[in-house]
C-alpha cells in the first residue's frame, strides 16, 4: 500500500489505511498501485473496469489491450456459454465437463496446467469430542475415496492427495499417498468405539472450488459407510467464509495454494495451533495442535540448506499424515478458456495470476 495514498482519515472518520476482512473501508474501494491498469469502474458483484496506465513502467511489454472489464459469473455453464457466444473473451474456470465443449469449438481454446491448490476438509476437535480421537480422523480418511472423486466428479482433472504439498514442493514425501480402505476404516471405529457412529455437520462452498458442492455431497456418502451421519449445507463464497471464521460447522472445506511453493505455507496457515498474534492457523477451523509440528515449521524457515530444510517439512508431512491431522482430497488443476484471438497461453501460470498486463490480442 502507498503510506501517502491511504495516510488521514476517509469521510467515515476512519483511518485510510484500515485493512479489515468482509468490511467496508477506503482501502477497499480505493487502489493505488503501479501496475499495468487503472480502475475506471467498479460495481460490487457486478463488474469492474479497467483502462491501461499510460505511465506503466514496462516500455517493454507486449501486451496491446487498452480495456478489460471483468465480470463475475457465477456458474460454470452459464460462463462457458458467454465465451462460446462471443459475450467475452476469456473465462476461468472451466468445469471438466465443459473442457470438450470448448476444445470442439472452431472459435475458442482450452489452455491447462497442473495445478497444486489443495482442496481438503478440516475436522473440528473443539466441537466433535469423536475428532479428537486419532482413530477416527483417520477413519475418516480411510472411509473417503479420493481417486473415485478426481475420476467421476473431477474427470480425471486433478491429482489425488494425501498431504498438503504436491510433487515437486520442499517437503514432498512419494510415499505418503491416499488411504481408501472402506474395510480399514470401520476397524478403526470400532478400535475407538465410535461403530455405531455419530452425527455432524457439514459445510462447503458451492462456487468457490471446481465442483465443490459435488464434492462434499459426495464425502457425505462416502462418510455414512462408516455410520457418519452428515448434515450438509453448501452455500455461495460471499456467505461461506464469514461461516468459516466462525467455525459454524464440525467438518469445513478450504482450498488453498501456498504462495511460497513449498508446504510450510500451508502448516502455517492450516494445520498450525491457532495464535491470533502471530497469524499462526488462522484457517486451521479443525483446531488441531500439535507443537512439535510448530516447532519443525519454525525450524525449517531458519534453515538455509535446501536438503535440510526439505527433510524438515517432510517429518512435518509424515507427522500429519500419521495423526490425520486433516482430510487432503486432491491438488486441483487449471483450466482457461478463451477466444481464439486471445494469447491466453502466453499469460497464465500455476500461480493462477495472469499476466493481462502482457496480454496480447491478435488481429
Amino acid at each position: 500500500m502507498d503510506s501517502k495514498f491511504y495516510k488521514g482519515l476517509d469521510a467515515k472518520g476512519q483511518e485510510k489505511g484500515l485493512l479489515k476482512k468482509h468490511g467496508d473501508t477506503y482501502a477497499s474501494k480505493n487502489a493505488s498501485g503501479t501496475g499495468p491498469f487503472i480502475v475506471t469502474e467498479r460495481q460490487q458483484g457486478v463488474r469492474v473496469d479497467f483502462e491501461r496506465f499510460d505511465g506503466y513502467w514496462d516500455k517493454k511489454s507486449p501486451g496491446n489491450v487498452d480495456e478489460i472489464v471483468l465480470t463475475p459469473i457465477k456458474e460454470g455453464p452459464t460462463r462457458v456459454a458467454a465465451l462460446l457466444s462471443g459475450d467475452v473473451d476469456f473465462i476461468f474456470p472451466v468445469p471438466p465437463n465443459d473442457h470438450d465443449r470448448i476444445k470442439k469449438s472452431a472459435n475458442t481454446d482450452l489452455v491447462t496446467l497442473g495445478g497444486t491448490r489443495i482442496i481438503s476438509f478440516q475436522l473440528n476437535q473443539e466441537r466433535v469430542e469423536a475428532f479428537k480421537d486419532k482413530r477416527v480422523r483417520q477413519a475418516v480418511n480411510y472411509a473417503i475415496n479420493n481417486e473415485g472423486i478426481v475420476k467421476k466428479i473431477m474427470k480425471g482433472f486433478a491429482t489425488p492427495a494425501g498431504q498438503q504439498g504436491p510433487k515437486g514442493y520442499a517437503g514432498y514425501v512419494d510415499d505418503l499417498q491416499p488411504r481408501y480402505d472402506l474395510k480399514k476404516a470401520k476397524q478403526l471405529m470400532k478400535e475407538a468405539g465410535y461403530e455405531a457412529g455419530f452425527s455432524i455437520t457439514m459445510m462447503a462452498p458451492n462456487n468457490r472450488y471446481v465442483n465443490d458442492a459435488k464434492i462434499a455431497q459426495a464425502v457425505a456418502s462416502m462418510l455414512s459407510k462408516i455410520n457418519i451421519k452428515v448434515d450438509l449445507k453448501t452455500l455461495p463464497k460471499a456467505q461461506y467464509w464469514p461461516e468459516f471464521d466462525e467455525r459454524s460447522a464440525d467438518m469445513m472445506m478450504i482450498g488453498w495454494h501456498s504462495d511460497t511453493e513449498d508446504s510450510a505455507n500451508f502448516t502455517e496457515y492450516l494445520t498450525a495451533c491457532a495464535d491470533e498474534v502471530s497469524g499462526w492457523g488462522q484457517y486451521n477451523s479443525g483446531n488441531y495442535c500439535n507443537e512439535v509440528v510448530d516447532t519443525l515449521v519454525k525450524k525449517a524457515g531458519s534453515e538455509t540448506d535446501p536438503a535440510t530444510r526439505t527433510q524438515v517439512l517432510q517429518d512435518v508431512e509424515r507427522k500429519l499424515y500419521e495423526e490425520a491431522a486433516f482430510v487432503p482430497l486432491h491438488w486441483q488443476n487449471l483450466a482457461w478458456g478463451a477466444s481464439k484471438n486471445v494469447a491466453a497461453k502466453d499469460v497464465v501460470n500455476v500461480m493462477n495470476f495472469p499476466y493481462l498486463g502482457d496480454l496480447v490480442i491478435k488481429e
